[in-house]
């Protein structure tokens, strides 16, 4: 009896970690309905549902700011992001990417693949920190890019000097990979023009072509 016990205690354990959904995962499994129902918007030619939010009010106001030559916010905003979904050949689901600004969610999914995801890496490269994991079925990635703006501040009364002015944000992707390879129309014409270029004997574009 007590075996059959810590049995089922077993099973109801494991349902419980599998229940825990990966972040964002549910799009993978949109159907176009529920996609259409949630604004995303389908491109042909990439095979790709997106999702995009931006500070509208923030974009006109940087305009304004142009052309009175006052200061102007260029970096996103906190709660920008964009959301995209790439299909594959039969319509599934091969990955989705989350592009946002918000340090708290990075701080969410981070601690969601440290405590949930198995055969975690992460490395480091100038500015950009990567962190790769499995988790159930899928490949995870999530990643920092610190990006630097340089921009030229506005005139201040009768001064005719301008100061150039750094500024930072994070930007950060989170990438959920799946066992289904990437289909576009626009994916096989850049496959095509490479198989071309190789076949001319012309250079690499890139050094990891190279390796």
């Amino acid at each position: 009896m007590k075996k059959f016990l810590l049995l089922i205690f077993t099973l109801c354990m494991a349902f419980v970690v599998n229940a825990q959904d990966v972040p964002y995962s549910k799009y993978l499994t949109f159907t176009k309905k529920e996609f259409k129902e949630n604004k995303f918007k389908y491109d042909d030619e990439t095979n790709t549902w997106s999702l995009r939010k931006s500070s509208g009010l923030k974009t006109a106001l940087n305009v304004l700011a142009i052309i009175a030559d006052a200061s102007e916010e260029v970096r996103p905003a906190k709660d920008d992001y964009s959301i995209l979904v790439q299909l594959g050949k039969e319509g599934k689901a091969a990955y989705v990417q989350v592009v946002f600004y918000n340090d708290e969610t990075y701080h969410k999914l981070l601690t969601f693949i440290k405590d949930n995801g198995k055969d975690i890496v992460d490395t480091s490269s100038g500015k950009i920190v990567k962190y790769q994991a499995f988790c159930d079925d899928y490949a995870l990635e999530l990643n920092m890019e610190q990006r630097i703006i340089s921009r030229t501040s506005a005139r201040t009364g009768d001064s005719k000097t301008l100061k150039n002015v750094d500024e930072s944000y994070n930007k950060y992707t989170f990438i959920i990979g799946t066992d289904v390879e990437p289909w576009s129309e626009y994916l096989e014409e850049q496959a095509a023009k490479k198989a071309k270029r190789d076949a001319k004997g012309k250079k690499k574009q890139s050094v990891d072509e190279m390796m």
